[in-house]
């Protein structure tokens, strides 16, 4: 017999058990948003190596945070994260002004200006603490870019 399952359950259900497969994941969100930022770019400027690094690195524990937290919601948040991607690029496309290539700095401003923006959006909360209809839950996903918590 088929029982309904509670928000709670539907969002283990979608949360990869195994770390690697996790990890494996969080990369090709990662990648997805990188190109994004590339199209962006496209031919306006050059990105400096080290400031694809330097957001990797910065990025990449909040997103595996995040789908920790929340299992891997990509499918439902994707147009919301790259949409952020875009403000990312934007934000170190401006801050890169003048200067022959997007560096490390212009990458940090830009990341800062997106994680205040993250922070005044992070309005999804966990399973548990939602309503069971995933309707019900907010299509803004600002926790994707935020710190995990300690």
């Amino acid at each position: 017999m088929n029982t309904p399952t509670s928000g709670l359950d539907a969002a283990r259900a979608e949360q990869p058990t195994d770390l690697d497969e996790l990890e494996r994941a969080v990369d090709y969100i990662l990648n997805e948003c990188f190109f994004v930022v590339g199209q962006v770019v496209g031919m306006q400027t050059t990105l400096d190596y080290e400031a694809v690094v330097w957001w990797r690195d910065h990025y990449r524990p909040r997103f595996l945070a995040a789908m920790r937290e929340f299992g891997d919601r990509w499918r439902k948040d994707r147009d919301n994260v790259t949409g952020v991607g875009l403000m990312l690029a934007e934000r170190a496309l401006r801050y890169a002004a003048g200067r022959p290539s997007i560096d490390v700095e212009s990458a940090r401003r830009a990341a800062a200006d997106v994680e205040r923006y993250c922070q005044l959006h992070a309005r999804r909360r966990a399973p548990r603490a939602r309503s069971q209809s995933d309707d019900a839950a907010p299509r803004i996903a600002g926790y994707w870019c935020i710190a995990p918590s300690a």
